[in-house]
C-alpha cells in the first residue's frame, strides 16, 4: 500500500484544474453567416409585406433584370382568385398593380422589365 502525504494530495488535485496543452485548445467559435437570398425569394417577401402578408399568395413567372447589385424582379401575384402583376427593385420597394394607376403598370412593365433577364 503506499501512502501519500497530504502535500502530495494538494499537488495532484491542482494538476487536475490545468488548462489544456496547446495541442487541444478547442477551435475559435465561428459566428454562422447566412447564405445570400435568392432575389425572386426577397422579391416575395416584399411583396407580401406591401400587400399586408395575406394568406395564400401565389407567386409565379418571377422574372430577374438589372444586375447582380441592383437586381429587378418582375413577376406575377395570384390572391383571392386574381392575378396582377409586381416589380420588386433592389429588394427593398416593390409596386403592385392593384395599388397603381390604371395603365400605369403597362409602361412600368415594357420599362424595367423588357430585355435583359438575368435568369
Amino acid at each position: 500500500m503506499i501512502r501519500l502525504a497530504p502535500a502530495s494530495l494538494a499537488l495532484l488535485a491542482a494538476c487536475q484544474n490545468q488548462p489544456a496543452p496547446a495541442n487541444e485548445v478547442a477551435a475559435p467559435q465561428v459566428k454562422a453567416v447566412a447564405p445570400p437570398a435568392d432575389d425572386r425569394a426577397v422579391a416575395e417577401r416584399v411583396v407580401r409585406r406591401q400587400l399586408g402578408n395575406p394568406p395564400g399568395l401565389t407567386f409565379s413567372n418571377a422574372r430577374v433584370h438589372g444586375t447582380p447589385r441592383v437586381p429587378i424582379v418582375c413577376g406575377d401575384v395570384e390572391h383571392g382568385g386574381r392575378r396582377e402583376r409586381y416589380i420588386v427593385l433592389a429588394g427593398e420597394a416593390a409596386w403592385v398593380e392593384s395599388q397603381m394607376r390604371a395603365g400605369t403598370m403597362d409602361e412600368a412593365v415594357r420599362e424595367q422589365c423588357g430585355d435583359g433577364e438575368r435568369g
